[in-house]
Order: structure tokens, then sequence, then C-alpha cells
């Protein structure tokens, strides 16, 4: 799986998940997002913080807002300081 795909097929299913509630939708947000990780792992200044994000998009789905909240903001911080203004953007939805 591309990481671009991954990362939009992620963003997208963790909010299928919420919406929903199906089960099936979050696993696949989550297969997306440890797809990423590994991404980030090696580059991360182009995956960090689309994988952040992700990170926040799980924690939302599992109501632990306070962590969510982290995620969204490493998010946001990684995406300014790696000059991804339309991910920042993106973060701070």
């Amino acid at each position: 799986q591309h990481a671009f795909q991954a990362f939009h097929m992620g963003l997208i299913s963790f909010w299928l998940a919420r919406n929903s509630r199906e089960q099936r939708w979050y696993e696949r947000g989550k297969r997306s997002k440890l797809a990423l990780k590994k991404w980030a792992e090696s580059s991360c200044w182009t995956f960090e913080n689309k994988w952040y994000l992700l990170e926040a998009e799980e924690s939302y789905c599992n109501n632990d807002f306070e962590v969510a909240k982290l995620f969204y903001e490493k998010a946001t911080s990684s995406a300014k300081e790696h000059k991804f203004v339309h991910e920042e953007a993106l973060a701070c939805e």
C-alpha cells in the first residue's frame, strides 16, 4: 500500500468508523495507520505529521479526547515544521 493511499484511506476509515460504528472501518483505519507508521520511520520529514494525524483520529474514535488532542497538536506542529501547509490545515480541522 502506497503511503499516500494509506493516509487517505486511514482518514476516511476512521471517519466512517465514528459515523457508522462499524468495526470493519476502525480495523481498516488501524491497518492504514500501521502501514503509514513504517513510512514515517523511514522518512520522518514527509510522513510524521500524517502518522500523528491518524493516531489522533484513532484516539478520537476510542473517545480518548485528551490523547487525540495531543496527537492533533503534534500533527499540526510537525506539518508546520516540515512546510506541509495544506496538511497543517487538515490537522487543524
